[in-house]
Formats: C-alpha cells, structure tokens, sequence
C-alpha cells in the first residue's frame, strides 16, 4: 500500500468521511487536515480514476478542490472516458529550417506541443483560414481559478451546486487566435479516462476574461508517437457534467503509415490459423494504440498491477492489456510477471512505421478468428459485420461460453480490425 494510500486510509477513519459522505452527499476536508498525515499536493492529484486510492475507487468517491486550501469529496461523475477513435494519422513536416529535433527524440509533453505548433497541427485542429495569423502560445503554468459557481451530477444523477474561490489551476498550454482561445491538458500517454477539472476550470477562467472569443478546451495526448487532440465542449458552460466530445485530429510528424492492401491480404494468406491458445484468456483490450504504447511499459518486467499502476489502468485492465500482449506472442508470463519477448522487443524498439505496424498485423492474423474476420470484412468493403463475426468467435473460442462475453469480445476484434485499415492506404 503506497503512502497515499495509508494517509488516506488514517483521514477516513479519523473523519469518518464515508458516514459523512452517506449522511450529507459530501465531505469538507482542508489542507491542514489533510497535511496531518501526508503533504497536501501529494495526496489529491488523481489524473484518472484508476489513480484514486483504494478506499475512494472502493466506495465511488472523487475529490475536487474548491479553494486554494480546501477540498470537497463526494460521489461525483468527476471523469470523463477518453474516446479514441481509430483514425489514419494525417502526415505533418517541421519547417525545414527547424534542427534541432535531428538527433533528438520527444520526450515530454511541451516538447510535443511545442512540434504540434511548429508544424501546423494546432492552425488545422483551430481550421485557421488562409490569411489569418497563426495561433500563439499565451497562457500556461500555474493560475488562480478567481470565482467559479458550476453544478455538477453525482453517480445517482443528483446535480450538487458548487463555489470555487482561487482554486488552483494548471494549464499545460494555452493558444489563441483570431476567433478562438485553446486550453490544452496534455499527457504523453493515452489514459482510459480523465479528470473532467483539469479542463473545466481552466475553461471556465477563460470564459471568465470575457475577450469574446471562443473558448475551445482540448484533451492532447503524444503516445506512439501519435499526436492526437480531442477537442471537446460544455454544453451548458456551467454544468461542469455537460461535457461532450465535438472532434478528434490525429497527426504523425514526417512519416506516412501506407501499407498496402495487398500486402494485408498477404499476410492474412500465410496465417498460422491458430484456433485457442492454452492458458492465454482471448482479447479483452479493445484499443490497439493502448497496447502498443503498453509495450514501453514492460521494458522492465512488470506484474498486472505494476503495469496497471505505471500506466494509469485499473487493476483488472493490467491484465487485460498484458494479457493482450501475450495473445499477441509480444510478452510472456512467468511468476506472475509479463515479460516481453523476442518480438516484443522488436516491436518496443520500432518507430510507429510500416514495418512495425505489419509485424503486429502478422501476430493478429495468426489467429484463425482474427484472419477469418478481416478476411469478411474486406469482403464486406471494409463493413464488420457483427453477426458473422460473433458466429466466427462462438465456434473457435470454447472458453467464451456466453452470449454477452462473445458480443464484447467481439467488440474487442472488430476495433483491431479498424485499427488495421487506418494504417493502410
């Protein structure tokens, strides 16, 4: 149990918060209570909801700040599920006269957002019209919220009404142009979900500076080297539950993922038709980009729960995502930890290119269901067709026994599958 974990564990039981929370649906805590057993900033960052300590995840508890000393905990709908979408990466170039990236990779989230302007990505994310300036980086780093009033639903569907006073508010970066100002949250991961605060107080201190213009928070993640922007939306701005996904741009820096067809119907040929693998559960991760970005991860061999931990999953998604590497003769387990294996490491050690992403097609197409749906699929102009495919997994899979397992598990291939046509011309 981390420090977190334990500090927390001592301030419930103190504060009887969980009886506070049943009795009255929140429970005030201040940064002196909390710093009686472990400092404050170390104790109330989670970024997703899997980073939340045991006891809070345990009883469907959240916490947010509403001022720069004071904290409110409650069953809130405080994140929001990250909705990748398998989508081609469109290809972006750094000006040429731009050098200092040649013998350099990206290794943060500034960095990224610093190549992301360079190179246009945020001008086509904001749709700048020919002849208007391009955006600039404004506001960043560490601000006060001033005052924020919001309501927020809760996991019954109760709306709470909340006050901000000078909380404290971090943004990662901020843009602007003629028409619009961005606020960006940026990750160098792609979690499962999110904090809906890291982008609604600063949208709402935005809205706040009355300039007129539109305010635009987005979402960004750098993984596999994949820049991607989710730009959402607050349908009533102070709601701080009405937040809505509005677009998602994904960009890749130099380089064009195009694969040909024929070089899938190819593989799919010579596939090994593997039917079941012993003792190695079939796919439960539906998102490729996760997995391949799992893959850095288990540099250093890792149980469920560490992999889980390093990457912001839940417990049980450790396993999902390790076990989806197993599947796919990327990893292997032994005393209960993954290790990657010969291919594994081929493929942790390839850039996102052609020729890693056809070594992974060649390690999905080896399994018979995997072939046989692509193969309908293409067929089908690139359509799945999901009762086919749900026939395909039923009669190969004898582990999947029910109805319902089969219909997720068969969600869990026909995302792969689409993930193999966005990396094909």
């Amino acid at each position: 149990m981390s420090k977190t974990e334990v500090a927390w564990e001592k301030l419930f039981e103190k504060y009887k918060i969980i009886e506070h929370v049943d009795n009255t649906e929140v429970f005030k805590i201040s940064a002196q209570q909390i710093r009686e057993f472990r400092e404050p900033r170390l104790m109330t960052k989670f970024d997703w909801s899997a980073s939340r300590p045991k006891i809070f995840s345990d009883a469907k508890l959240s916490i947010l700040p509403d001022t720069r000393g004071s904290y409110v905990i409650g069953r809130f709908k405080a994140y929001q599920k990250l909705a990748l979408a398998n989508e081609s990466p469109k290809v972006e170039y750094l000006p040429q006269w731009v050098r200092s990236f040649d013998n350099f990779e990206i290794t943060s989230e500034s960095v990224a957002l610093n190549v992301a302007q360079m190179s246009g990505m945020i001008d086509q994310v904001l749709e700048r019209e020919q002849g208007e300036p391009q955006a600039v980086s404004t506001l960043t780093g560490r601000l006060k919220s001033g005052n924020i009033s919001y309501k927020i639903q809760d996991i019954s569907g109760n709306y709470h009404n909340f006050a901000v006073d000078n909380s404290q508010v971090e943004i990662d970066a901020g843009f602007e142009d003629v028409n619009n100002l961005v606020v960006i949250e940026a990750k160098n991961r792609i979690p499962i979900d999110f904090i809906i605060r890291q982008l609604y107080y600063p949208y709402r201190l935005y809205r706040n500076l009355q300039t007129g213009k539109k305010v635009v928070p987005i979402y960004f993640t750098y993984a596999d080297q994949v820049f991607t922007f989710y730009v959402y939306d607050f349908i009533d701005p102070n709601n701080y539950s009405s937040i809505h996904k509005v677009n998602q741009y994904s960009f890749i820096l130099g380089k064009k993922l195009d694969l040909t067809l024929d070089v899938v119907k190819s593989i799919s040929q010579q596939s090994k038709m593997i039917s079941e693998l012993p003792n190695v559960p079939y796919p439960q991760a539906n998102s490729i980009p996760r997995i391949i970005d799992s893959i850095h991860y288990l540099r250093e061999s890792k149980n469920a729960a560490e992999l889980a931990h390093s990457y912001g999953y839940a417990p049980r998604q450790g396993r999902y995502y390790g076990n989806a590497l197993r599947f796919l003769n990327m990893a292997r387990e032994e005393k209960g930890k993954f290790y990657l294996t010969t291919i594994g490491k081929k493929v942790e050690a390839l850039p996102n290119s052609n020729e890693r992403n056809k070594i992974i097609i060649e390690q999905m197409l080896n399994h018979k269901t995997i072939k046989l749906i692509l193969d309908h699929t293409l067929r089908n102009n690139g359509n799945p067709d999901h009762s086919y495919n749900e026939y395909i997994i039923k009669e190969n899979i004898s582990s999947i026994n029910s109805d319902e397992t089969i219909h997720r598990r068969t969600e869990t291939i026909e995302s792969w599958i689409n993930w193999i046509l966005t990396v094909i011309e």
